[in-house]
């Protein structure tokens, strides 16, 4: 029985074998990046400058290339296939003393939420799919506590002081929770100004948190963006 399993996935892999999902180089494992496409967009690191109430944030891969490919379908094409590499990026790195650092003594996730009107239409909310397994496998609890209150236009075209006039006072609680002396992680699934995640913090700073931290899956930190 196992040689002819063994048969199976031989046969599967030279029909079928697995490709890097941003150029399509053969891998070693399925969900893979190849090196070069690695080298490119790898990089678990600390934003140097954020913005208040924010006390850190770091990124896990730079905002192009593979990455930026496999979010613009996420988002935009609602290609949910791409969530196994997406996650993959995040098992990889979930060792990183960095990633440690970061989560050492979180309280709970928030994800950055969608208009409910956006909700529907994409049917999820990337930032959750991409981060909740991950989150459970390290025990840390992943709440819902933010909801948009009015709808917003897609920001990828706006400067951070459009950005902020247009989402001053957009975020809100879903519940009056009370956060005294505790940390909270944001997640996103790009940072670009911080100003979303900036706004969302205001909002749990307003419920007593004492230390709020932001990881985002993809971030050019203030480097020049790719054009899209």
């Amino acid at each position: 029985m196992n040689f002819f399993r063994e048969l199976w996935d031989a046969l599967i892999y030279f029909l079928f074998p697995p490709r890097c999902p941003a150029c399509k180089e053969i891998v070693d494992e399925r969900h893979q990046f190849c090196a070069a496409c690695y080298k490119k967009i790898f990089r678990v690191d600390f934003c140097k400058s954020v913005p208040a109430p924010l006390e850190k944030v770091l990124r896990v891969t730079k905002y192009r290339g593979g990455s930026q490919k496999l979010l613009h379908k996420l988002k935009f094409d609602n290609n949910l296939n791409v969530l196994k590499p997406l996650k993959k990026i995040l098992d990889d790195v979930s060792d990183r003393e960095e990633i440690s650092r970061l989560l050492d003594g979180v309280s709970f996730v928030v994800p950055v939420p969608l208009h409910q009107k956006r909700f529907n239409e994409r049917g999820f909310n990337q930032t959750e799919m991409i981060f909740r397994e991950w989150f459970i496998k390290k025990n840390i609890p992943l709440k819902n506590l933010l909801i948009r209150v009015r709808e917003t236009p897609k920001l990828y075209d706006k400067n951070k002081s459009e950005r902020q006039e247009i989402l001053s006072g957009v975020f809100a609680a879903t519940e009056q929770i009370d956060l005294r002396g505790q940390k909270i992680l944001i997640v996103d699934d790009i940072y670009t100004t911080g100003t979303t995640v900036s706004e969302c913090a205001k909002v749990l700073k307003s419920l007593g948190a004492e230390k709020i931290c932001v990881l985002a899956f993809a971030s050019d930190f203030g480097e020049e963006l790719p054009k899209t």
